[in-house]
């Protein structure tokens, strides 16, 4: 599988290679008879690697062995994208293992083109990438991070990035060999890297972290990814950089984890996720504002920790910009299931209109519409028990929204919305003719006639509500039509 992260860097560099006294055309120009000339050169007809270079790359002269390296990884880029086509010659010639062994070599330029070849390699197909991890580089290249000069260093970190991203098998034995420990370092200590060695390093343990079978190798390897993670975010939250996507994404796969979202509470990292909403960058957002709904979702006290720091504000911001809608309204849904002081900061919070807006908004997704009917729904129960907190949901039009959302054909969602309505109508509180005559007011005594004759609510429980309401507010619509 090629990577977009590896393709880049390449070319990066290459690009960096050329002067900058022409112009595009002429440099492209340039770059054209150059890369032509070249596989002229290296090639056979057949498209195989001239019987000249692959002796030169196994001579004993590290000159001549640099001088071949050199050629055959400029092969590698010309021949790409996509870049299978140059790691499939690489492979055929034989010399993928002298490659790999040559990461040992004293010469920091020949480790550096060994490097970057794998580099090449390693962006082609999963059995290509196979190629270098059986070929025992793994090990070799953790060497190469530990000595070699920058340059090599990235390299390096790069090949182990595209191994972690190719399949199970791969990421497990990257893990288990170690290899996943140079990323680890960067993160861990960023202050001793350039910058471009974040983006490789999160990217890597982005991808390190995929689940295989709702396993987390990574973490079942007692790994300290999380500290780390957590760590960079703190030191690096405002870097709006992909190094910071790709974090947040790993953070993200590992809370689904309730112990992992533990710790984060623990960390008295939630303000960083919860700064990390308002940014700028759009990605950061979304990945930030779905790992903080996940602790709305756990116990009442991570709940209360998340509220403690500022999560309603972060949600009230996504919502208003319209990131992440329904998981948004899903949190807010799974706040107001909480204590009852935790349903008053809701409640009283602008976050319940904004809930509101979405619920009667027909130009947002039917998903995020039914999240936002479910968490009034749970906020009208809640505030069943402690009525002073209806009047706040009723001026905020929860009646009218819940009315809307009856003219959808779910089941489900219709029963959940009829007893959200019955929460306001049914409970005796100061509001309660208020509630009755804002349901009137919203067209919703015809619809409580229409859902007696739903699919979904005909003979069950939501006809039963609609027609109690009927009888019981408005008696004089509550009769069957004849037949």
């Amino acid at each position: 599988m090629s990577t977009t992260t590896a393709k880049d860097a390449t070319r990066q560099v290459e690009e960096q290679g050329l002067t900058g006294s022409t112009n595009m055309n002429q440099r492209e120009e340039l770059k054209g008879d150059t890369d032509r000339s070249l596989l002229a050169q290296c090639l056979t007809p057949k498209q195989q690697i001239i019987p000249e270079l692959v002796e030169a790359m196994r001579s004993n002269s590290p000159q001549i062995q640099l001088d071949a390296a050199h050629q055959i990884r400029r092969l590698t880029q010309i021949l790409g994208p996509p870049a299978e086509v140059g790691a499939q010659i690489v492979i055929d010639s034989g010399l993928l293992p002298t490659i790999i062994e040559l990461l040992s070599s004293k010469d920091a330029g020949l480790v550096s083109e060994s490097a970057w070849i794998l580099v090449n390699v390693a962006a082609g197909t999963s059995d290509q990438t196979s190629e270098i991890v059986d070929g025992g580089g793994i090990p070799k290249l953790i060497a190469v991070f530990r000595t070699a000069p920058d340059g090599a260093k990235l390299s390096a970190l790069m090949v182990l990035g595209n191994i972690a991203a190719e399949s199970g098998r791969l990421r497990e034995i990257l893990i288990r060999e170690g290899g996943i420990e140079p990323a680890l370092e960067v993160l861990g200590d960023p202050e001793r890297y350039p910058p471009k060695f974040f983006d490789a390093a999160a990217w890597m343990i982005e991808r390190a972290t995929v689940q295989e079978g709702g396993r987390h190798v990574l973490l079942e390897m007692g790994k300290p990814v999380l500290p780390i993670l957590l760590k960079f975010i703190q030191l690096r939250s405002h870097d709006n950089t992909e190094a910071m996507s790709y974090v947040l994404k790993a953070l993200r796969r590992i809370t689904s984890n309730p112990e992992a979202v533990n710790t984060i509470i623990n960390s008295q990292m939630t303000f960083c996720l919860v700064q990390l909403c308002v940014t700028e960058n759009r990605g950061l957002q979304e990945d930030a504002i779905r790992i903080l709904s996940r602790f709305t979702a756990g116990s009442k006290e991570t709940v209360q920790a998340a509220l403690e720091n500022g999560i309603l504000d972060a949600l009230q911001h996504c919502i208003s910009v319209r990131i992440k809608v329904g998981t948004v309204c899903w949190a807010a849904g799974n706040v107001a299931r909480g204590t009852v002081s935790q349903v008053i900061a809701l409640v009283k919070s602008p976050l319940i209109p904004l809930v509101v807006g979405v619920a009667l908004d027909e130009t947002i997704s039917l998903t995020s519409r039914q999240e936002a009917a479910k968490a009034l729904y749970h906020a009208a129960r809640a505030a069943s028990y402690a009525p002073q907190l209806l009047e706040p949901l009723v001026e905020a039009r929860c009646i009218e929204a819940l009315s809307e959302m009856l003219s959808l054909e779910d089941g489900r969602l219709g029963y959940l919305v009829l007893s959200g309505i019955e929460y306001f109508t049914a409970t005796e509180w100061r509001g309660q003719k208020q509630a009755i005559a804002r349901l009137k007011a919203c067209d919703g005594i015809r619809r409580l006639r229409d859902v007696r004759f739903k699919a979904w609510a005909r003979k069950g429980m939501a006809e039963r509500i609609a027609q109690g309401m009927l009888r019981t507010h408005f008696p004089e619509f509550s009769k069957y039509p004849r037949v």
